[in-house]
C-alpha cells in the first residue's frame, strides 16, 4: 500500500504536540501540506516537520491537493464545517474534540460520515491512557461485579498561557464554551464508553476565578441509563491535585489517578462486620498512552479497514451531554437526553 497522503487543517499545538509528530514519526504516512491562517505557525511547523506547502484557506488546500485524510485542528467553531467538506470529499478525517457546537451539527456529521464510508475519528485521546484501557477490560471481565458510580476529574490552570498557541479558547464564538466544555467532553466520552448511554444530566457551570467570558470550572452528574451514576468535576483553576476516574462496583473499585498511579480494591466482608480489602496495584502509569498511540490506531483503521471506536456517533453523544449540561447550569433544572 503507498503512504498515505495528509494535511492538517490547524497548526497551532495540537498540531503541533499530537497531530504532525504522530504522522511524521509514522512509516506509512506522507505529511503533504497544511492550512493555518495564521502565518506565523507555518515557519514553526515547516522547522518541525519539513512540510513546504501552506495555505491560509482549508478549502484551498482541500482543492489543490491528492489527500488520503486531513487531522482537523483549528478552533472548535470551525469543526463542523471542515469535517463535512473533507467528508464531501471522500477523505478519512481525524476531528479534535468537540466534534460540533450544536446537536444539529452532529447529526448532520453522522450523516455525511455514515454517507462517506471513511473513517472518521473524534480526538478521545483519554481512551487510549493504559489506565482506561486496563479499566475497560475489568469491567467487561465482571470481576468486580455491576458498576454502579464513576467520578471523573480533569482539572488544571488553563490552557492559556502556557500550552496553546493564543487565547481563542476563551473567545465564546470560537470554543463555544470554556473548561467543561474543553475538558468536559473527554469526561462525557469516556464516561459512555465505561458505563453507557446517559440518560440525564445535572449541571453547575461558572466562572469562578478567571476574568474571561467563558466558563472555568463546572460540576456535572449524570445518570446512566443502566441506572448507574456518575460525577464530573473539570476545571481551568486548579493546582496539581487528583486527575483521573474513580470507578465503584458491587465487589470492589478501581482508583486511575494519573498523579500516584492505578489499584483496585477488593475483598469481602467478615461476619464481625468489617471489611478484608485486597488491594493490587499495577505497573504502570496510567496515563501514558494517550497521544502516543492515538494517530497510529487512526493511521491502522485506514489502513486495515476498520471503523475507529470513538467514532462520529461518540462524538455527537458527547456533544449532547455537554449541551445539556450548559442548559441544564441555564435552566437549574435536570435534562433528559433525547
Amino acid at each position: 500500500m503507498a503512504k498515505l497522503r495528509v494535511a492538517t487543517i490547524g497548526c497551532g499545538s495540537i498540531a503541533q504536540v499530537l497531530h504532525l509528530p504522530g504522522y511524521a514519526k509514522n512509516p506509512n504516512v506522507e505529511i503533504v501540506a497544511c492550512a493555518d491562517p495564521d502565518q506565523r505557525r507555518w515557519s514553526e511547523v515547516q522547522k518541525k516537520f519539513g512540510v513546504d506547502r501552506f495555505y491560509k484557506d482549508y478549502a484551498d488546500l482541500l482543492d489543490n491537493e491528492a489527500l488520503d485524510a486531513v487531522s482537523i485542528c483549528s478552533p472548535n467553531a470551525f469543526h463542523a464545517e471542515q469535517a463535512y467538506v473533507a467528508l464531501g470529499l471522500g477523505l478519512h478525517v481525524l476531528c479534535e474534540k468537540p466534534m460540533t457546537l450544536t446537536r444539529k451539527e452532529a447529526d448532520i456529521l453522522v450523516s455525511a460520515a455514515r454517507k462517506a464510508k471513511t473513517v472518521f475519528m473524534v480526538g478521545f485521546s483519554q481512551r487510549f491512557c493504559h489506565g482506561i484501557i486496563e479499566a475497560k477490560k475489568i469491567l467487561e471481565s465482571g470481576k468486580l461485579g455491576d458498576p454502579f458510580m464513576i467520578r471523573i476529574r480533569f482539572a488544571h490552570e488553563g490552557p492559556y498561557p502556557g500550552w496553546a498557541k493564543d487565547d481563542w479558547f476563551y473567545d465564546p464564538k470560537a470554543a463555544g464554551g470554556g473548561a467543561m466544555l474543553d475538558m468536559g467532553i473527554h469526561a462525557f466520552d469516556l464516561a459512555r464508553h465505561l458505563f453507557g448511554d446517559v440518560k440525564k444530566v445535572s449541571a453547575s457551570v461558572k466562572t469562578i476565578f478567571k476574568p474571561i467570558k467563558v466558563d472555568d470550572n463546572a460540576v456535572v452528574t449524570l445518570e446512566f441509563k443502566n441506572g448507574a451514576l456518575g460525577y464530573v468535576e473539570v476545571g481551568w483553576t486548579s493546582l496539581p491535585g487528583f486527575n483521573g476516574a474513580e470507578i465503584y462496583c458491587r465487589h470492589g473499585n478501581l482508583i486511575i489517578d494519573y498523579t500516584t498511579g492505578m489499584r483496585m480494591i477488593s475483598g469481602r466482608q467478615l461476619k464481625s462486620g468489617r471489611h478484608k480489602a485486597v488491594t493490587k496495584t499495577f505497573p504502570f502509569r496510567p496515563n501514558e498512552g494517550g497521544w502516543d498511540i492515538e494517530m497510529d490506531y487512526f493511521i491502522d483503521c485506514i489502513r486495515q479497514g476498520y471503523q475507529a471506536e470513538m467514532d462520529v456517533v461518540a462524538g455527537a453523544e458527547a456533544v449532547k451531554i455537554a449541551l445539556a449540561a450548559y442548559e441544564s447550569a441555564r435552566t437549574s433544572k435536570a435534562v433528559t437526553i433525547k
